[in-house]
């Protein structure tokens, strides 16, 4: 379980590791991972790592996808920190 501080926090990075479940596939058939590290005071911090060498900007538009996803399908999350 990431680390968390309130309820809220909590409820908020189920339903982001939902989310990053949803997405897995695409990142693993990629060659790399998106995991939740942390979710405070409505801030997600998110590991994004692995794969998509020789791509170019994949990893740059997936981040960005990522994050929107999870900003838009999420109601009470803040932000999203993304960590390569």
């Amino acid at each position: 379980m990431p680390e968390t501080l309130t309820d809220l926090d909590v409820e908020l990075a189920q339903k982001v590791s939902k989310l990053l479940d949803m997405f897995r596939p695409i990142f693993q058939s990629e060659g790399g991972d998106a995991q939740l590290i942390s979710l405070k005071d409505g801030i997600a911090t998110v590991s994004m790592g692995g794969g998509c060498d020789g791509c170019g900007g994949s990893l740059s538009a997936m981040e960005g996808g990522v994050r929107r996803t999870l900003l838009e399908k999420v109601d009470g999350l803040k932000e999203v920190v993304i960590l390569q």
